[in-house]
């Protein structure tokens, strides 16, 4: 599978860098005309508008940042927790693997096969 994406990746015609320059111009002429409209309906100047825009994002990127922190703090508590129940008992987790591990060998062979 990964051979036909590779296939497919270098058959894909590869723009030269002029043509990415041009791109990246145009994207960022874009952006600033939509700027500039922007500033014009909240009756800003573009300067006030991209640094209300810069400061939106800083406040995004921490707020992401800290959520992430978050949630690896929840599930390193997580993981660390289903670990000692495994240490303390671990008959119901072993019976539960290999119950588990029967039902899915029981679907694979059930399955048809394409």
């Amino acid at each position: 599978m990964t051979s036909k994406k590779s296939a497919e990746a270098d058959e894909s015609p590869q723009p030269d860098k002029e043509g990415d320059a041009s791109s990246v111009a145009q994207a960022l002429g874009a952006v600033q005309r939509a700027m500039e409209e922007l500033a014009s309906l909240l009756g800003a100047d573009p300067e006030a508008a991209a640094r209300a825009l810069k400061e939106a994002g800083r406040a995004a990127s921490d707020n992401l940042a800290e959520l992430a922190g978050e949630a690896r703090d929840i599930g390193e508590a997580g993981l660390a927790e289903i670990s000692q129940s495994v240490r303390r008992n671990p008959l119901p987790w072993l019976a539960a693997a290999l119950g588990l591990g029967l039902i899915v060998g029981l679907w694979r062979n059930r399955a048809p096969r394409t």
